[in-house]
């Protein structure tokens, strides 16, 4: 089998152009949860918004007037992000290439869903030693029990690996890696999203 990583990073090389005009009015609930988001941090917040894509959000956050940096591990995503003015690293969100305690605030929109299940909790944890204490992690991912290879609908003859994960499970390995969760809701597209507002603790449980 292709490895899920690699083989959906290739599909967004591919069907970037196509994603970024499929998806460049954001949903009602994500564009309240982004508003959500940023209301939570300090003026000139540091904030990296890891799985990017095209880098919409990166550049509405940086309209706040948030320091925004983009990771995406696709190239064609991670162009299209920077032509958008977003400072763009080029990156693995599961350990994104971030100075620890750097970070004011993590958004991580639809993009925790292409990330097996197993792991889950080590890409967690890689996320809250990029934040600083007290740091916010704003992250929205699929719920439901079913994980494999989907086409894109736009594109069939590609595919991203999706994982869609139980809510509790969700919750139970956000608190392992550090996180106090504040907030969460769920919402209803052609997929179930789970959004969750948390803080990073001072030290994720041993």
């Amino acid at each position: 089998m292709s490895d899920p990583i690699a083989h959906t990073t290739a599909t967004y090389d591919v069907i970037a152009n196509q994603f970024d005009e499929q998806f460049a009015v954001p949903l009602p609930s994500f564009a309240a949860f982004r508003e959500r988001f940023a209301s939570s941090l300090p003026a000139g917040a540091t904030v990296a918004d890891l799985g990017c894509g095209p880098g919409r959000e990166s550049a509405w956050f940086t309209g706040r007037g948030l320091s925004t940096v983009g990771v995406d591990l696709s190239i064609g995503m991670a162009a299209l992000a920077a032509g958008r003015g977003v400072p763009t690293v080029l990156g693995d969100l599961r350990h994104p290439p971030l100075a620890p305690s750097s970070l004011d605030g993590i958004w991580s929109a639809a993009a925790l869903v292409h990330v097996p299940s197993e792991q889950t909790e080590s890409t967690l944890r890689a996320w809250h030693a990029t934040l600083r204490p007290g740091g916010v992690l704003a992250l929205t991912t699929a719920l439901g029990d079913s994980e494999g290879w989907e086409p894109v609908p736009y594109r069939t003859e590609y595919e991203r690996w999706f994982v869609h994960r139980d809510a509790g499970d969700l919750l139970t390995a956000l608190d392992s890696a550090g996180f106090a969760v504040a907030w969460h809701e769920s919402s209803v597209t052609h997929r179930t999203w789970f959004s969750v507002l948390a803080t990073a603790r001072s030290s994720p449980l041993p």
